[in-house]
């Protein structure tokens, strides 16, 4: 009995104050990875000759950017021309993409192939359509707002490569907004630098990820066709596929020196929507996956510690709007009833536990930031404070919408995966 009051203490402890313990452990289980890990692990050139690539991007009324994307990858990639393709999907698009997709088509010749699907099927699918023609042992999906710096192919290459690289199934790089023309948009430099690459150092830590980039990941082919593909019917592939290759007994690796840019929501109701769409993808994994990773806990050990973080994040996200409509209730109450010592007492108390999670969040972004650029990103620290709570408040409530929907999806096997046509920034040119 005592055992059990214990733990359930313990395990209201952490619910009430998960972001504070989590934050905390992102910082040890990131440092401990950066110390003995990453450090002594860099990319080196090639020393046999590279592999020929196949690089995936699909697309869906990308006008804005598409021409910019193509340009980059077959102009500016330090790789051998005639070691990789481009392979573009247009996914029913409505806008001028086809047009422009046929313009560089004759440009590049045979280095671009395009494959037209007349109506839209979604990501995946798409994605899966341009893997029956690639002849790359490797594929890397590219999204088409995406830009890869020039050496990402052969860094790539080199984990797959390199001494135990045989197992591995896919390697994400590290993401960084191009993007920078609204408080929305600078303020999430913050959150790739200080919280998805800490998270990701944090899991590689006990050698699992949550998820591949879907906007920039190098798979081996043959991982990619083990698991049958990509998922048309999640609502986000990325994160689906790579926990079907982990659980396969593929290896999943997040190199934080390989980086690409990529084009950031720049509004608050643009950024609920791309994060609604990732919240129903993390609920739609979880509920549909974790029971295969149960089933051999001892082989899918690094997947575990994943499941319960992300299981504790969607408790306190309904643990946090109750008790916020509970606290609101008893400090309106106070004020009615003149009852200034309790009302003092909880603003305290609260005011204390935002501090607290500024604070940390603050720690996060400068070991994230000298982890990444030596702290060049720094420069961006003035918006931290209002993204640390942002970030955690838009997310409780993406979990909140999102959950039932996306149990409703699940029972009726309703097809997620389908796009809409993203909104993009006005396309900027990356220099390097």
């Amino acid at each position: 009995m005592i055992i059990i009051d214990l733990l359930k203490n313990m395990f209201i402890f952490i619910v009430v104050f998960y972001p504070i313990i989590g934050g905390l452990l992102f910082i040890f289980l990131s440092f401990f990875y950066w110390l003995f890990m990453e450090k002594i692990d860099k990319p080196q050139y090639l020393k046999e000759e590279p592999p020929f690539i196949s690089i995936l991007v699909a697309a869906h009324n990308e006008e804005l950017t598409i021409e910019s994307t193509i340009n980059h990858l077959e102009r500016r990639m330090n790789y051998p021309t005639d070691k990789y393709e481009v392979i573009v999907v247009d996914d029913g698009s409505t806008d001028r993409t086809k047009d422009i997709l046929l313009r560089l088509q004759k440009l590049y010749a045979n280095r671009l192939r395009v494959i037209k699907i007349v109506n839209n099927r979604g990501k995946a699918a798409g994605l899966n359509i341009a893997l029956g023609f690639a002849k790359g042992e490797f594929v890397l999906s590219n999204d088409a707002d995406s830009k890869p710096e020039i050496d990402a192919l052969w860094k790539y290459m080199y984990y797959f490569e390199r001494k135990g690289g045989k197992k591995l199934g896919a390697v994400t790089g590290n993401m960084l907004p191009i993007n920078k023309t609204t408080i929305v948009s600078e303020a999430q430099q913050n959150e790739l630098n200080s919280i998805i690459g800490l998270i990701k150092r944090a899991q590689l830590s006990f050698g699992g990820l949550f998820a591949f980039s879907g906007a920039n990941t190098m798979y081996r082919k043959q991982a990619v066709l083990d698991v049958g593909g990509w998922q048309a019917e999640q609502p986000t592939e990325d994160i689906a596929i790579s926990w079907d290759m982990q659980i396969a007994g593929w290896k999943a690796f997040f190199a934080p020196h390989i980086r690409f840019y990529m084009d950031v929501p720049e509004t608050l109701r643009d950024l609920i929507k791309q994060r609604k769409r990732w919240t129903s993808g993390g609920l739609y994994v979880l509920l549909t996956k974790s029971f295969s990773v149960f089933r051999s806990p001892r082989r899918n050990f690094a997947l575990i510690p994943i499941i319960i973080d992300y299981a504790l994040s969607i408790v306190w996200s309904f643990f946090f709007w109750i008790s916020l409509l509970v606290y609101v209730i008893i400090q309106i109450t106070c004020l009615l009833n003149n009852d200034w010592s309790i009302f003092t007492s909880n603003l305290y108390f609260a005011s204390m536990i935002v501090i607290i999670e500024i604070i940390v969040g603050l720690v996060q972004l400068m070991m994230a930031s000298y982890f990444n650029d030596g702290g060049k990103s720094l420069k961006y620290i003035i918006f931290a404070p209002w993204y640390i709570l942002i970030y955690w408040m838009v997310n409780a409530y993406t979990v909140l919408t999102e959950t039932i929907p996306t149990i409703k999806k699940i029972i009726e096997g309703e097809n997620g995966g389908v796009w809409t046509s993203p909104k993009r920034s006005k396309d900027r040119g990356l220099e390097q």
